[in-house]
C-alpha cells in the first residue's frame, strides 16, 4: 500500500485543476498562457539572479511572476512558472509567501528546498504539468530508462529532474532517483516496488556521492556535467543502499549543465522486484530522503 505523502493534495489539487477546469486533454501544458489567463503578468528575470528559480509579486493589487533565465532550459523555467503558480493557488500559501509588508517572494523550485510551502508548490508544479491521468499511459509505453526520462519530459516540457521524480512516484516498477551536488546527495526518491527490496541505507542529504558511480565519475570534471555526458553501468545494491548485493541494478547518471548537479536513475535489471509485494515493505521508510 502506497506510504503517506504529505504533499499529495497539493499533487491532486493541480490535477484536478487541469483536467475539471482547463479541460486538459494532451500533455504540453503551457503554465505561461494559463497565468495570463488568469491576468498574471509573466516576465524573465536578469541573468544575475543565480540560485532564484522565480519570484511571485503582488503589487497594486496584481500578481506577477518572474522566473529565473540563469539556467537556459525551457523545462526547467516551465517549472519554475508553474512553482510560482502554486503559491497563487493553494491555499495559504499566498499568505505564508507574501505576508503584509512585503511585495516578494523567490522561490528555489526543484525539490531541493526543505520548506513545506516550497515543497507543496513543487509538488502541485508537478501535477499541473504531468497530470497522472495523462503522464502515465505514456509512461507506461516508454519504460524507465533515462532515454524515457528524457522523452517524457521533451513531451511534457519540464525539467528533466521533476520528469524523473514524477516518473518514479508514477511507476509501478523499481526505480530510484537520485539527484547530487558537489560531491554530496541533495536527495534520493524510491518507488514503492524498489522499497519493497528492502534497501539496508537510504542515501540522504548531505551524504558523499559513493566512489566509483557514475555520479562519481561525472563530477570528477564539471566539463563533464556542463556538457550533460552520461555514464551507464550495470551495479549492485551495495554502492547506493548498502545492501541488496544480490539485486541486480542498471544505474543511469546524467550531467544537468548549468545546473551543476548529476541525475541517477536506478532501475532493477531483473525481476527480481516483481515477485515482491508492495506489504512487504517497512512502513517505517517513507518514499524520499531528505
Amino acid at each position: 500500500m502506497p506510504r503517506h505523502n504529505p504533499y499529495a493534495f497539493a499533487t491532486r489539487t493541480a490535477e484536478s485543476f487541469v483536467k475539471d477546469e482547463l479541460n486538459i486533454t494532451a500533455l504540453g501544458i503551457d503554465p505561461i498562457s494559463i497565468a495570463k489567463q488568469h491576468d498574471i503578468l509573466v516576465e524573465a528575470m536578469d541573468d544575475c539572479e543565480d540560485g532564484v528559480s522565480g519570484m511571485l509579486i503582488h503589487a497594486y493589487g496584481k500578481f506577477a511572476i518572474a522566473y529565473a533565465t540563469h539556467i537556459k532550459s525551457e523545462g526547467f523555467q516551465n517549472f519554475s512558472v508553474a512553482h510560482e503558480l502554486g503559491h497563487y493557488f493553494l491555499p495559504g500559501h499566498i499568505d505564508a509567501v507574501l505576508p503584509p509588508g512585503t511585495s516578494c517572494h523567490q522561490s528555489r523550485a526543484g525539490f531541493v528546498s526543505d520548506d513545506r510551502y516550497e515543497q507543496e508548490a513543487d509538488h502541485f508544479a508537478a501535477g499541473l504539468l504531468m497530470p497522472s491521468f495523462l503522464f502515465k499511459p505514456v509512461m507506461v509505453r516508454l519504460g524507465e530508462s533515462l532515454d524515457a526520462a528524457q522523452e517524457l519530459a521533451a513531451l511534457c516540457g519540464t525539467s528533466l529532474t521533476a520528469t524523473a521524480i514524477r516518473l518514479q512516484e508514477l511507476t509501478d516498477e523499481a526505480v530510484a532517483v537520485i539527484q547530487c551536488s558537489t560531491n554530496r546527495i541533495e536527495f534520493c526518491c524510491m518507488s514503492e516496488r524498489m522499497l519493497a527490496l528492502r534497501p539496508r541505507r537510504w542515501p540522504k542529504k548531505g551524504d558523499r556521492v559513493p566512489p566509483g558511480t557514475g555520479a562519481s565519475y561525472l563530477m570528477a570534471d564539471p566539463e563533464r556535467v556542463l556538457a550533460s555526458e552520461r555514464k551507464s553501468r550495470e551495479t549492485d545494491g551495495m554502492t547506493w543502499f548498502g545492501g541488496l548485493e544480490d539485486v541486480e541494478l542498471f544505474e543511469e547518471s546524467i550531467g544537468l549543465g548549468r545546473f551543476g548537479r548529476t541525475l541517477t536513475i536506478l532501475t532493477t535489471v531483473d525481476d527480481l522486484a516483481d515477485e515482491l509485494e508492495d506489504d512487504d515493505c517497512d512502513d517505517g521508510w517513507n518514499r524520499r530522503s531528505r
